[in-house]
């Protein structure tokens, strides 16, 4: 710096690059704060060295005699220091938090637990299968999966003329892929929807909503449901789960009684669809 110049620029320079860019090292985080505290109050004096290299440590410390004490750090540079702290906690924080939230699976895949694995496999299937295939491990199944295609698709249809802006899969033939899995206690039903991804949120919900209906006419129609069982719906696209919706099976389907417990929206609410794949036997050891 010569004499009179202000520091401000090259301190606020130096500062951003050592905040954004010092801490990938060790001790990174240490030099980081000790660079920034340093620039803020007016950086290092540099004057004895840099003219010991040019003229002599003879010369040099004479004219570092002579030289006047630099003025106090001012107001705007005590608030650089301010920020620039401000600004390394705050990247720190949101990297702890990251490190935390991918580690509590937050952020990406969801953590794993019981029926993860269950669930991938039948998930595999859906995402792989044919558009319109009905899946399942038994023939009850299969023809529940059936039975929930055919409500839901008439249902959607109907909606799809009644209001064209909802028709996300066509208003000719909706092809779903289906998979359904019957317990003891609960039914799993997964729907693909093509289009799903393009339609609106507010679409989308109708649509989970019409399918979460069909669930209880399929049981209704095969004799499949019972009070207390709990259903469990999955509604995704090609790429991704959209919603999962929980609850319980009611005959008498209605406006205020439809059964529904709980929705999950997003591609992470697949998770709450992993406790229903746990196979019975592993349920009661885990209740155990």
């Amino acid at each position: 710096m010569r004499a009179g110049e202000d520091s401000f620029g090259q301190a606020f320079k130096h500062s951003l690059i050592s905040c954004c860019l010092g801490w990938w090292g060790i001790p990174g985080p240490v030099w980081v704060i000790s660079t920034i505290r340093q620039n803020a109050r007016g950086g290092q004096d540099a004057t004895l060295e840099t003219l010991t290299r040019q003229v002599g440590h003879a010369r040099a410390a004479a004219a570092c005699a002579q030289h006047q004490t630099s003025a106090p750090p001012s107001g705007l540079m005590r608030a650089l220091g301010l920020m620039m702290t401000g600004l390394s906690l705050a990247l720190w924080l949101s990297i702890g938090w990251l490190v935390w939230a991918v580690a509590q699976g937050h952020i990406g895949e969801p953590a794993r637990g019981p029926g993860t694995a269950e669930f991938e496999l039948a998930d595999r299937r859906v995402t792989e299968a044919q558009e319109g295939n009905m899946l399942g491990g038994t023939l009850k199944d299969i023809e529940l999966a059936y039975s929930f295609a055919q409500t839901f698709g008439d249902a959607y249809l109907a909606e799809a003329r009644a209001r064209p802006e909802a028709a996300v899969a066509g208003t000719n033939a909706p092809v779903f892929t289906t998979f359904c899995e019957v317990h003891q206690d609960r039914v799993i039903f997964l729907v693909r929807v093509p289009g799903l991804q393009k339609a609106s949120a507010a679409i989308r919900r109708q649509l989970a909503d019409r399918a979460w209906n069909a669930t209880s006419v399929a049981l209704t129609k095969q004799r499949a449901g019972f009070t207390g069982l709990r259903v469990a719906l999955g509604v995704r696209s090609a790429g991704k789960y959209d919603q999962v919706l929980a609850g319980r099976y009611v005959r008498d389907f209605e406006i205020n009684n439809t059964g529904l417990k709980s929705r999950s929206e997003g591609p992470r609410s697949k998770a709450k669809l992993y406790p229903f794949f746990v196979p019975l036997e592993q349920l009661e050891s885990l209740n155990d």
